[in-house]
């Protein structure tokens, strides 16, 4: 039987503890070695005449929690599915209890429904991140649950914020008791109490239809909006059958439901936009499950309120400089309202906080970072005192020194590139002090602008493009709302402003943009005051020489996607990118790519290459880059972007 599962029998009853971390020490889930051995244990104790109750647990790590909540429910010949374990559980002919800890979602959520009682402890937490997937917890998780505490309450686990704390999923029924510390003692007494009491009401809540059904109004509305509301109808229609019909008959509704909403484009991306944020946590090379970094003392100049303050929560010494003296009284005053809401969400615990604020310093000038193993600062500061390690981020370009690391950051993304004599245990050690800070992360590679740079500039031409092609400005703006992102990136050419964009282009080595400089030349601007449509673009589609022509929405976002996948391909074939999911972060986290595309690569992948690079060859014509030579070796080979990352 696998380490992950044990079994002790004591006094008539069973003990069976499932393990959070797999054999190598990583966070896993209900992988199929624990189903099988998970199957093992209980036809052991249901096969014994002597149990008269099982008792399931986590460790002391907490329950198995997968980084994939969806791959608790991954079909596999070997092992049985984890609905089936569940309705084992249900069907046990004695009580089964769980002792809840830690974070419940996926495969423990299901096991803790299936089962008679459920005891919480007050650091326990709720959660059902399928929804955010594009999908619903499975395994009878979410029919169970139905049936014993409501509708209501099965579409409130899955609503917004997302976790659900104890004593909120006491009110719901997601758990029956929550306790300071769950005792052996304890739980032999809830037991006894169960037994004499007859049973569990695993149906309790199917006694008055009429109020379950009408109880679904408030959360039904909210979940049947935005980009997933029709992951929301499809679980007010699990939840409404969950009353409806009988126990089988609704299990195997929840299930189609599952699998229809797994395989829908939404789902995919989602997941794997989920997945790419999960390889962030490590650089390419590194271990995922690498331990944090080391607390110390770290230097910041010229750098961010928020990610001073997220240092000092995680252990950090941190000592804030500024070249303005105001910055640092500004700072100061950040961290502080942050820690106090953080206090009044109960969230940060008072003597904590002091903790924390005892941690933080001031340097009105850089010598005043001495003693500091760790310094990050904008590039051009003099004077800085002799650390471990001197980073300087870098408005402009990634050219690493030797030994050292360059470190740009652009819309919540810090890129790094090591030099070529810089330790890669020096390039781990500061991703992981940066992610502490909040940062999502990524590896570059040497050149004259980074990877969002380079993303945000193929987008902006890629829109000119399409714009002089023959597209509204309006239509535009309306295709990308309607496709999800949270505005027309069209509009980033006024936002940033024509004169930057073609120097930018100017210094990552890019051919002048046609719009971008009539734009410039002119002082012209695309939105103006008045709200009305720009009457010089008609000129200039005309000296451009083009042939304009109507284009559809989908053709608008296919061949501006497109684009932009093309320079993702370019970063990759230069070495500026190392991984496709990397881009694709980028492009959601910088650029305001919805999530619900996965990211430019994801959406070339799923888009098909060869009808993608056939566009691009088409959109030669109108002054856009030919397709990098990676789409032919990738379609040659017959792979994807995705097999770059080692999926």
């Amino acid at each position: 039987m696998a380490r992950r599962v044990k079994i002790a029998q004591q006094d008539g009853l069973a003990w069976i503890t499932l393990a959070a971390l797999n054999d190598q020490g990583a966070v896993a889930g209900f992988e199929p070695d624990l189903r099988v051995a998970f199957h093992n244990a209980l036809e052991l104790a249901l096969n014994d005449r002597g149990v008269r109750a099982i008792v399931l647990k986590g460790d002391t790590v907490g329950w198995p929690c997968a980084r994939d909540p969806l791959s608790d429910y991954a079909h596999d010949p070997s092992a049985p599915d984890l609905g089936a374990l569940c309705s084992v559980l249900a069907g046990a002919r004695v009580p089964v209890l769980v002792s809840l800890s830690g974070r419940i979602q996926g495969g423990a959520l299901a096991i803790s429904q299936a089962a008679s009682l459920r005891i919480a402890t007050e650091d326990t937490c709720f959660g059902a991140p399928e929804f955010s997937l594009g999908t619903l917890p499975a395994a009878g998780g979410f029919v169970r649950l139905a049936r014993r505490a409501g509708g209501a309450a099965a579409l409130q686990l899955i609503a917004p914020p997302g976790r659900i704390k104890a004593e909120r999923a006491l009110v719901l029924g997601l758990c029956d008791i929550v306790l300071p510390d769950v005792a052996p003692a304890q739980v032999i007494d809830a037991l006894d109490a169960l037994i004499a009491e007859g049973g569990a009401t695993p149906d309790s809540a199917l006694a008055d239809p009429a109020t379950y059904l009408s109880a679904l109004a408030g959360p039904k509305s909210e979940l049947t909006r935005g980009p997933l509301a029709g992951v929301g109808q499809r679980a007010c229609e699990v939840v409404e059958a969950a009353v409806l019909l009988p126990l089988e008959e609704a299990l195997d509704f929840e299930a189609v439901a599952y699998d229809d909403l797994s395989a829908t484009p939404l789902a995919k991306a989602l997941r794997h936009t989920r997945a790419a944020e999960i390889e962030a946590l490590s650089l390419p090379g590194q271990p995922s499950d690498a331990g944090p970094a080391s607390t110390r003392r770290i230097g910041l100049w010229d750098q961010p309120a928020g990610f001073a303050g997220a240092l000092l929560a995680a252990g950090h010494e941190v000592v804030v400089g500024a070249s303005d003296a105001k910055q640092i009284q500004t700072a100061f005053s950040t961290i502080a309202r942050a820690q106090e809401i953080a206090v009044q969400n109960g969230t940060l615990d008072p003597d904590q906080r002091e903790a924390d604020w005892a941690r933080l310093g001031a340097a009105t000038d850089p010598s005043g970072l001495g003693d500091c193993a760790l310094l990050i600062a904008r590039s051009g500061v003099t004077g800085l005192p002799a650390a471990d390690l001197c980073v300087f981020e870098s408005l402009d370009h990634l050219d690493p020194p030797e030994a050292g690391i360059a470190l740009t950051r652009d819309g919540g993304v810090v890129e790094l590139v090591a030099g070529p004599g810089c330790a890669r245990a020096t390039l781990d050690d500061l991703a992981m002090v940066l992610r502490q800070g909040g940062a999502q992360v990524i590896l570059g590679g040497p050149g004259a602008a980074g990877i969002v740079a380079h993303l945000r500039l193929s987008l902006v031409s890629a829109c000119g493009r399409a714009l002089l092609a023959g597209a509204s400005r309006d239509q535009m703006d309306r295709s990308f709302l309607a496709a999800g992102f949270a505005r027309s990136p069209l509009r980033l050419i006024d936002a940033i402003g024509a004169k930057t964009l073609n120097a930018g282009r100017a210094k990552a080595g890019l051919a002048p943009d046609l719009l971008l400089v009539a734009m410039e030349d002119a002082d012209l601007q695309l939105y103006a005051s008045d709200g009305a449509a720009p009457d010089w673009l008609d000129t200039l589609r005309t000296e451009a020489g083009g042939v304009t022509r109507k284009l559809s929405d989908a053709e608008i976002l296919a061949r501006v996607l497109g684009e932009v996948a093309n320079c993702g391909a370019w970063l990759l074939q230069h070495a500026q990118a190392h991984r496709a999911s990397d881009i694709d972060l980028a492009a959601i986290c910088a650029l305001g790519l919805p999530k619900n595309l996965g990211g430019v690569m994801f959406w070339a992948d799923q888009e098909g290459l060869i009808a993608t690079r056939k566009r691009l060859r088409s959109l030669q014509e109108e002054g856009a880059s030919a397709p990098v030579t990676l789409w032919d070796v990738l379609i040659r080979n017959g792979k994807h972007f995705a097999d770059l990352d080692g999926h």
